[in-house]
């Protein structure tokens, strides 16, 4: 056997090694950091550093728009956001939950995604336990027409005679349900 034979051996063999370990971990592993959102009263650890909005959103409530304040990244190939914006009423809780669960979802084709049913109870410590407030895993077309699946958790909490109302989410191209769980078990009320 030649040199160029043997090298050729050894480079397949290493080919194959890193085909095998990169088929056997297919979520992509991530360098989680934390993040204190003061106003929201809330922690939470990052995989990415997030770039923070407030912007005003109708939800359809009769309640006009109101401001939500934002925080996103993208950390390899997925998107990683939490949502918060204030009610006047906390009567009407999971109302507001119901309609934001309404708004996200109908922007995809969405059906169930393989690993987690839609809809299974989140509720974190400190939260509001209410009916609405879900952990959903759904695939669907997005706008570009490409395949997406969204991970999402909706949640509420009282503060005072009002509810700060919540929405994390990760959207991926594939159903990343362990990365998506490390993000919201992270979730920590204060």
């Amino acid at each position: 056997m030649t040199q160029l034979q043997t090298l050729t051996r050894y480079l397949a063999a290493a080919c194959t090694m890193l085909l095998v370990s990169a088929c056997s971990n297919p979520e992509p592993e991530l360098a989680w950091q934390p993040l204190s959102l003061d106003e929201a009263g809330l922690e939470m650890q990052f995989p990415c550093d997030p770039q923070f909005a407030r912007t005003p959103v109708d939800f359809g409530m009769d309640i006009g728009s109101v401001p939500v304040s934002m925080a996103g990244c993208d950390a390899v190939d997925s998107t990683f956001a939490i949502s918060h914006w204030l009610l006047d009423d906390p009567e009407r809780a999971d109302e507001a939950l119901a309609f934001w669960q309404a708004a996200t979802l109908t922007q995809f084709k969405a059906v169930d995604g393989e690993g987690k049913k839609s809809g299974a109870p989140f509720v974190p410590a400190g939260a509001m336990d209410l009916p609405r407030s879900i952990q959903a895993s759904v695939e669907g077309v997005g706008r570009a027409g490409w395949t997406v699946t969204t991970h999402g958790v909706w949640f509420a909490r009282q503060e005072g005679d009002k509810a700060r109302i919540f929405h994390a989410v990760v959207y991926a191209p594939k159903a990343y349900h362990g990365n998506a769980q490390t993000f919201f078990d992270s979730i920590v009320l204060k």
